[in-house]
């Protein structure tokens, strides 16, 4: 009769205690998405929206700073619908002051919900 598993005994000293600490903060960020506020006073925050953004998070880009800077304000929009594009993700204004931007695979419904009639 073939047997494809060989059954061995293992005694208690051949086990190695494993410290999961040490790998628990690493698993804890691992797939979690979280949704970031940038106060945009400037084209210096967007290398770090763009961080953000790789590293999957959604990023609401507070820009009422910069809206009385025609220049600035359609360099930092031009930047930020750039980096959409390049991860395949989504950018939608809220109001006047807020743009959002997504990572890859998420996409902004602009749909607004409304209660049943």
């Amino acid at each position: 009769m073939f047997k494809p598993f060989k059954k061995e005994r293992v005694e208690v000293e051949d086990y190695e205690e494993l410290d999961l600490s040490e790998y628990e903060a690493e698993i804890e960020d691992e797939g979690i998405t979280y949704i970031k506020v940038a106060e945009v006073t400037g084209i210096n925050e967007i290398p770090e929206i763009r961080r953000q953004i790789y590293n999957g998070n959604i990023v609401i880009a507070d820009v009422a700073f910069i809206k009385h800077d025609r220049w600035m304000y359609e360099r930092v929009l031009k930047d930020l619908k750039q980096l959409a594009t390049d991860v395949k993700g989504d950018i939608v204004g809220l109001g006047d002051d807020y743009i959002i931007v997504t990572p890859t695979n998420i996409r902004v419904d602009r749909v607004k919900i409304r209660g049943s009639k």
